[in-house]
């Protein structure tokens, strides 16, 4: 899923969501990557608003989770955090962090993988 932010006319901002495996399955989780505003947008809160829009699309659609890997400071605000369970090798724990549905399935265990195209 690809979202974008406009005005005008002009796109000021564009986030994607990218179908990823746990363990080998495909449990219907999500990576977020990568989200962009237009550096002289920066810190009006359009990031922020892209960001939840995505996470309610996908809720919405029924997807068990999203996962990133990014800041904590700055996700956690969104209910990021990590999880010792779900892994991205070579990623430092604390920036691997994960958003479950609230109410969905038990979390899976195992390594995180995104589409081959995004090892290229």
């Amino acid at each position: 899923m690809s979202l974008v932010a406009a005005e005008a006319d002009r796109i000021v901002g564009h986030i994607a969501f990218s179908p990823v495996s746990v363990g080998g399955n495909a449990a219907g989780w999500y990576g977020l990557a990568p989200v962009s505003v237009l550096p002289e947008r920066q810190g009006e809160g359009i990031g922020s608003l892209l960001v939840r829009e995505g996470i309610s699309r996908l809720q919405a659609a029924g997807a068990a989770g999203i996962v990133l890997l990014g800041e904590p400071g700055y996700y956690g605000r969104f209910g990021f955090k990590a999880c010792a369970e779900m892994t991205l090798p070579g990623v430092p724990a604390d920036y691997f962090l994960i958003l479950p549905t609230p109410g969905g399935k038990p979390l899976p265990a195992g390594e995180v993988a995104f589409h081959p195209a995004f090892n290229s």
